[in-house]
């Protein structure tokens, strides 16, 4: 430890490569969790898009059952499926990937499970692409595959 008593400037040295080694962990840091935010906005997003649309479909099927229709043929499995699909920016069959604006976000074709039981709804399970920009560089796409659940149960 006598080089830190040491009268030379040779402790210097220390200090400058503590200091950017801090510097490029904070920069890491504050990348993943800019990066967090951006996938917690985006799954919140498609969570939102799938109740809105669950929503509006029970509605329409509570309509149905008023008018004298059963609760299962009320429902149609098939436009609850492509419906899920629309609502998520995915208007046809040969749309592969829908990009958000701004272009820092990019959701595949999702898989779409049509939920039954006690009441109704759909899983979408998909890829999210990120972009790792770092320094006003893109270094990578980072795919995250993710599932969100939307789930009407009537009271």
């Amino acid at each position: 430890m006598d080089w830190l008593k040491n009268k030379k400037g040779e402790a210097y040295i220390f200090t400058c490569v503590l200091v950017l080694f801090i510097a490029a962990l904070l920069s890491v840091i504050l990348l993943y969790m800019s990066l967090l935010g951006k996938i917690e906005f985006q799954k919140n997003d498609v969570e939102a898009k799938l109740d809105g649309f669950i929503s509006d479909y029970a509605t329409e099927m509570f309509d149905a059952i008023k008018q004298g229709d059963t609760y299962a043929s009320s429902i149609d499995w098939d436009s609850l499926e492509d419906g899920a699909y629309k609502a998520l920016g995915f208007e046809n069959d040969y749309t592969s990937e829908f990009v958000y604006q701004g272009g820092e976000c990019a959701m595949s074709r999702p898989t779409v499970t049509v939920l039954s039981g006690n009441g109704f709804g759909v899983k979408v399970d998909y890829v999210a692409s990120f972009a790792v920009n770092w320094n006003g560089k893109s270094y990578a796409d980072l795919e995250i595959p993710l599932t969100v659940t939307s789930y009407y149960k009537p009271k």
